[in-house]
């Protein structure tokens, strides 16, 4: 590796230890609630409080914008050359695709809330849905902070909302285990957890950008509304939405399984989702600090320390991935006994495809950011949304038949398509010794149009 190489994954291993070290401690104590929870409920009402949990945060992803993505494939230019009029203009735009984005969430999830609570097992002794939880939404966009944090290289202080909203779940959950709480109570812990770390994000951000010497004097007032920056809508709106699809569509399987199969299997199901991608979580972490990465490389034209660095990537998930699969059959089905109580017998299958499908989407740790730091964002939202357009009937078919192990099944081969629609067209780029024609606009950190697109 040339210097550049090196010094980018001293970095980039640097910060996804700080992910990684967030997400394990929020990880570790989503775990202990998750525990105390169905003890304190029951299995049964602990899948109705995830289903309802489920139903809310589908209607924010599925309506939220990626505001950090677009402050940082087009911010990253402005803000090294402290251009501070054109980044303050771009920091505004994202903050108000952050506000748009919660009230669309809240207004789909008031008109849909009656129907669904019906669909996936509220039950009619609870009395109506429980419509005050719907406005967590408004608290759970924070696209934009998380942005500043990355773009400044403060990742140390980007899982710090995340660890806050995961002690709050978790000591309320100890009393809430202690006092009896019922399901109403865990709702308002649940609540409670997401204004936390909303509320913590936003003032770090603040904080953040306080702080930094190019940013000095910073304003989000007397600057436009919208940015002009060409390209920028087209962007948004394609990462927004392979984004909103991806965890959108993570919900809905969970959402269909609890209509095929019960309340009770939706939790078996979810919770044997969260061991797999947690054991595959510390290379996933590498994705929001390589992107960035990517960025700063494509800007200086520097295809063969991009080319360099994905190949290293995908030679190091290869030997992660054994270690990954072996975890998951010996400690797994352990690991799910000792958090749901539910016998060893048959999950071990469940684990291995769910693993399975967690290894795939580990591929794409380098393939998706290089993808989108290359203006190919469209490419990935044609291949996520053909690959949707089956996987769920193909999951509500495979669960009615085969049960959980259809679910597992079903999830695999929607998690393969995912991956070849993002292995062709890098390989179809690679061929090229310059990446040629990888970008369709050639300068997209520093290209602004007159007025807006």
């Amino acid at each position: 590796m040339n210097n550049r190489v090196r010094a980018l994954f001293a970095r980039v291993f640097r910060n996804t230890g700080y992910l990684l070290t967030g997400k394990g401690a929020t990880a570790a104590l989503a775990l202990g609630s998750t525990a105390l929870a169905v003890r304190a409920l029951g299995l049964e009402e602990y899948g109705i409080l995830l289903l309802i949990n489920s139903f809310t945060s589908s209607c924010s992803v599925g309506t939220r914008f990626q505001s950090w993505q677009p402050l940082l494939q087009y911010g990253n230019a402005l803000f090294k050359r402290a251009d501070k009029t054109a980044f303050q203009t771009l920091m505004r735009h994202c903050a108000v695709l952050d506000g748009m984005g919660a009230l669309i969430a809240l207004t789909v999830a008031l008109l849909c809330s009656l129907w669904l609570g019906h669909a996936f097992g509220w039950p009619e002794s609870y009395g109506r849905m429980p419509l005050w939880y719907l406005t967590v939404v408004l608290f759970m966009n924070t696209g934009s902070a998380l942005g500043v944090m990355r773009l400044t290289n403060r990742y140390e202080l980007s899982v710090l909302a995340d660890a806050l909203s995961g002690i709050v779940r978790f000591l309320g959950c100890i009393a809430g285990f202690v006092l009896h709480w019922t399901l109403q109570d865990f709702l308002a812990l649940w609540y409670a957890s997401f204004v936390a770390a909303f509320t913590l994000d936003g003032v770090i951000a603040l904080w953040v950008l306080g702080h930094t010497d190019a940013l000095k004097g910073f304003s989000l007032w007397g600057v436009p509304w919208l940015s002009p920056i060409k390209g920028l809508w087209r962007f948004t709106f394609s990462v927004s939405v392979d984004q909103a699809l991806s965890r959108l569509s993570t919900r809905l399987t969970v959402l269909v399984v609890g209509i095929v199969l019960g309340p009770q299997s939706a939790a078996i199901y979810n919770v044997t989702w969260q061991i797999s991608d947690g054991m595959a979580r510390p290379a996933q972490m590498m994705t929001p600090a390589l992107y960035p990465e990517l960025v700063a490389l494509r800007d200086k034209r520097d295809w063969a320390s991009i080319r360099q660095v994905t190949n290293r990537i995908l030679q190091a998930l290869g030997a992660f991935s054994v270690v990954v699969i072996l975890a998951a059959a010996f400690v797994g089905p352990w690991l799910l006994h000792v958090l749901l109580t539910v016998p060893w017998s048959g999950t071990r299958t469940l684990l291995l495809l769910m693993t399975t499908t967690a290894i795939l989407d580990l591929w794409d740790v380098p393939l998706e950011p290089i993808l989108v730091s290359l203006n190919r964002a469209h490419q990935l939202l044609l291949g996520r949304v053909a690959t949707m357009c089956f996987s769920l009937p193909f999951l509500y078919w495979l669960a009615s038949i085969w049960g959980m192990t259809g679910a597992g099944l079903a999830t695999l081969l929607s998690e393969l398509g995912i991956f070849l629609s993002r292995l062709g067209p890098y390989l179809v780029m690679s061929r090229h010794k310059n990446f040629q024609n990888a970008q369709e606009d050639p300068a997209p950190s520093s290209s602004i149009s007159e007025s807006e697109e």
